[in-house]
């Protein structure tokens, strides 16, 4: 509508440069040459908008008598989420101490190729031999904006690389948990990911040793 009232507007400014430039009775080549080469501009201008005005008018048309449901039916969708081979606890400057969980998160659509799908996601991180209340051992939620710049992958994968530090993290546990000095703990990953295209919650979890 908005277009609509914009183009009408331009109509009314075209008409009054129109009759601007046909009035009076003496004027020079060039103020003469310059009104018909504005006229000119205008009116293509004019074509130009009507033809726009046309295809959103026909566009309209044919969305409101699609069936919403059955557009987003026809497009390869979010059809499940995979957590990467590479996920797991890393020591990112050698010093022997593991304090980064980094999360491969790869998103895959109906066709069962991966997409850079839109949405938020939460990642749990659970000891399950651990008591009720103190299983959770950390939940991190990264929203759209941020979970979007961690995008990457290579010319046959594609997935978001989530890096969580562990600063004040697993504290009931060892938490410096020295490289070949402690035993490895299993730990369970949990990814949530909402879909914003869909609506789709979907999960996937993995054990990860630490």
């Amino acid at each position: 509508m908005k277009r609509r009232i914009d183009w009408f507007i331009f109509i009314a400014l075209a008409a009054v440069l129109l009759a601007g430039c046909s009035g009076g009775k003496k004027r020079s080549w060039d103020t003469l040459e310059a009104c018909i080469q504005e006229n000119t501009d205008l009116s293509m201008r004019v074509q130009s908008l009507e033809s726009e005005n046309t295809q959103l008018a026909e566009q309209v048309n044919t969305l409101s008598i699609l069936d919403a449901a059955a557009r987003l039916d026809a497009l390869d969708t979010l059809e499940k989420i995979r957590i990467g081979k590479r996920t797991g606890f890393y020591d990112k400057d050698d010093n022997g101490t593991k304090e980064i969980l980094v999360v491969y998160l790869e998103p895959l659509d109906t066709a069962q190729d991966y997409t850079k799908a839109i949405g938020k996601v939460t990642i749990q991180l659970w000891d399950l031999n651990a008591s009720e209340d103190k299983a959770k051992e950390a939940e991190w939620t990264l929203e759209p904006t941020e979970l979007h710049k961690t995008w990457g992958g290579t010319l046959f994968a594609g997935y978001y690389r989530i890096k969580l530090p562990l600063k004040d993290v697993l504290s009931g546990r060892e938490t410096k948990n020295r490289v070949g000095t402690a035993h490895p703990t299993e730990l369970t990953l949990k990814v949530t990911f909402t879909d914003y295209l869909t609506g789709k919650v979907l999960t996937e979890q993995k054990v990860i040793t630490r």
